[in-house]
């Protein structure tokens, strides 16, 4: 007799666990049989074997029962735990952008101010040297010389625009890049010298004198990840409405790009230039576009791209990216993007 209790208990316990996904069906079931025997051992005097049997229905049909009703109650505060979540998180989503709202960060004002402050003598400064590298194998020695000069006076002019207090009270990004961008002028100008001092005595390539500014390079990229993603910023809380996300996958592949809004896929484009160390003549949203024109066509699957990198790998190798490529291919890609109210997107 005990070990049928015992059974009877584990098996009672086993219900318990099962409860949840039991169907109501079950319970009902369980219920009429419960009653029916009940009901037959009621109509004679019982045996102590009928006695226990009857005690094992009485407790079947309570764990039943009880079981039946903990889990709705169990499903009940589920439901509502999740329910209660969610409505969190939209008001956690709400207070974010009230917040933004409220403390105008990353206002149009502050993108104006920094782009004819700090980055128009930047594009202004690296259109310079590039003009410069792209005629340096025809110079002979002498112009060269007079070239690294030149550049050098456009690096000290760069700075003082630079160096000058711009203010830039809703972006903290933009705040940050500004102080890189001018790091990187001023380890343009550190380098520079050394430059200038190992053409005297070898004839230097464009990729030669590259090689010799890794600080300034990788300042600048650093200072424009920094610029972009403070557009990207901007996008988020005042276009798409919605959170950045909070960081980037190590790969981002074709498909996840598609889904990206504008300005936070040339972030995207801004963090692979500076990963890759690629410092070039032209900018984030010129790389930018010529990924949209090139995932958009069947020729990515063809070649089998497969992610943001190979694109990227196949644009620099066939030198598909030149400066303007943005605004030149805006009118067909672009017509109703919002941006900034400042140059670069004009």
């Amino acid at each position: 007799m005990a070990f049928m209790v015992t059974a009877h208990k584990k098996s009672c316990a086993a219900m318990l666990r099962l409860f949840i996904g039991t169907p109501l069906w079950i319970y009902l079931y369980h219920l009429s049989a419960a009653i029916i025997i009940w009901g037959s051992f009621m109509t004679k005097r019982l045996k102590k074997s009928e006695f226990m049997m009857a005690y094992m229905i009485i407790i079947t049909l309570a764990c039943t029962v009880g079981g039946f009703f903990f889990g709705a109650h169990y499903m009940k505060t589920k439901i509502e735990a999740e329910r209660a979540a969610a409505l969190e998180a939209e008001q956690q989503e709400a207070m974010r952008d009230q917040q933004l709202k409220a403390q105008k960060l990353y206002n149009e004002q502050d993108f104006i101010r920094f782009y004819y402050s700090v980055y128009a003598p930047l594009l202004h400064f690296r259109q310079a040297h590039f003009d410069e590298m792209a005629k340096w194998n025809a110079m002979d020695k002498k112009e060269q010389a007079e070239s690294l000069k030149y550049l050098t006076k456009q690096a000290e002019e760069t700075l003082k625009a630079l160096e000058k207090n711009v203010p830039l009270p809703t972006s903290p990004l933009l705040i940050q890049a500004h102080s890189n961008f001018a790091n990187s002028v001023r380890a343009y100008l550190d380098s520079m010298e050394q430059v200038r001092s190992d053409q005297n005595s070898n004839a230097l390539t464009p990729a030669a004198i590259a090689a010799r500014m890794p600080l300034f390079q990788n300042s600048w990229l650093t200072a424009q990840e920094m610029l972009y993603r403070s557009i990207a910023a901007w996008e988020s809380a005042y276009v798409v409405k919605q959170p950045l996300p909070k960081s980037l996958p190590a790969s981002v592949t074709t498909g996840q790009w598609k889904q990206y809004p504008f300005h936070y896929r040339t972030y995207v484009a801004a963090t692979a230039m500076a990963k890759d160390k690629q410092w070039k003549s032209y900018s984030p949203e010129d790389l930018t576009a010529r990924i949209d024109s090139l995932v958009a066509t069947q020729d990515a699957q063809n070649l089998g791209i497969q992610d943001v990198a190979d694109a990227i790998r196949l644009l620099n190798a066939t030198d598909a990216i030149h400066p303007g490529d943005f605004k030149q291919m805006s009118g067909k890609l672009y017509s109703q993007l919002k941006a900034p109210e400042i140059p670069l997107y004009k």
